[in-house]
């Protein structure tokens, strides 16, 4: 294949390590950074608030935020708000689970994705702008999902119980390929209000925005750890991963619930959800590599 070809995922305006300097990007008009005028936090998930610093600004390391998280644990709360609906479970997965769920993982074959991820999808196509859903290639949920539902469960079934998943998505950001995903809110028509999302291998870090109220939140998600982002969270704020705060290789194993209108009673139960959610309760059985 020639130098000049891209090898990645990436269109429109989305670009990786691999594709930066093609043609493409380089036509591409660079968005001034908003956010460096937003006043920004750092989430402490022992004191569940968001608390101020000026010592981090939009450009920030993963360590320098590191850094700033652990020094916030005894600072002063004063102007430190409250994300409704965001959650951060340290050590959710043991070393030994983790270790399972990467090894079923890395059977099933990985898809090229837009700017330098690649993926693995169960769940349904779906096209958003004209609000259809196809089932064809959706054959169940992998099988290390009830361990994983389950554990939720059992932390708090109040916040993450009774979870059924319409799809899994596993995201694998690379730190050489400069991996991220760009500042968004995932769809409200047919994903439901709980997000959900397990951080395997390496720690790495969700960026929060909220416009209206012109703030920053940077949350550690060190590995093994899982996130929620439901009601304030899910619905005021955007979130992403940007590339400076990938180290290594990164999966982000990410589910997300039916939306109301999909759910037993909505008005796409019949249409969709009914199906959706029998294909979400099928289990897909994963060649283990042998030890």
């Amino acid at each position: 294949m020639g130098s000049s070809a891209q090898e990645c995922g990436c269109k429109g305006a989305r670009f990786c390590a691999l594709c930066e300097t093609t043609e493409r990007v380089r036509k591409l008009r660079v968005e001034e950074d908003k956010h460096t005028s937003y006043k920004v936090f750092v989430y402490v998930p022992a004191r569940q608030l968001a608390i101020p610093t000026d010592n981090l600004n939009s450009k920030s390391s993963l360590q320098e935020i590191i850094d700033e998280t652990d020094a916030c644990h005894s600072t002063s709360a004063e102007n430190a708000i409250k994300i409704d609906g965001l959650t951060l479970i340290h050590d959710f997965l043991t070393e030994a689970e983790e270790s399972e769920v990467l090894e079923m993982i890395d059977t099933v074959e990985w898809v090229q994705s837009q700017s330098g991820r690649r993926k693995q999808d169960y769940g349904p196509k779906v096209n958003f702008k004209h609000k259809k859903v196809k089932t064809d290639s959706f054959v169940g949920m992998p099988e290390y999902a009830d361990m994983l539902l389950n554990k939720m469960s059992e932390y708090d079934v109040t916040k993450l119980g009774n979870y059924q998943p319409f799809e899994m998505c596993n995201l694998e950001y690379e730190e050489v390929k400069k991996s991220a995903i760009e500042m968004h809110q995932d769809d409200m028509w047919i994903w439901g209000n709980r997000l959900i999302s397990i951080n395997l291998i390496n720690g790495s870090v969700m960026t929060l925005s909220n416009d209206s109220k012109e703030s920053l939140c940077y949350v550690y998600m060190p590995h093994r750890s899982l996130i929620c982002m439901a009601d304030e969270c899910r619905y005021e704020w955007k979130h992403g991963v940007l590339a400076h705060h990938i180290r290594g290789r990164r999966i982000a194993l990410t589910m997300r619930e039916a939306g109301k209108d999909f759910q037993e009673g909505g008005e796409l139960y019949e249409k969709y959800g009914a199906e959706l959610i029998r294909l979400g309760n099928i289990r897909v059985p994963l060649n283990k590599t042998s030890a």
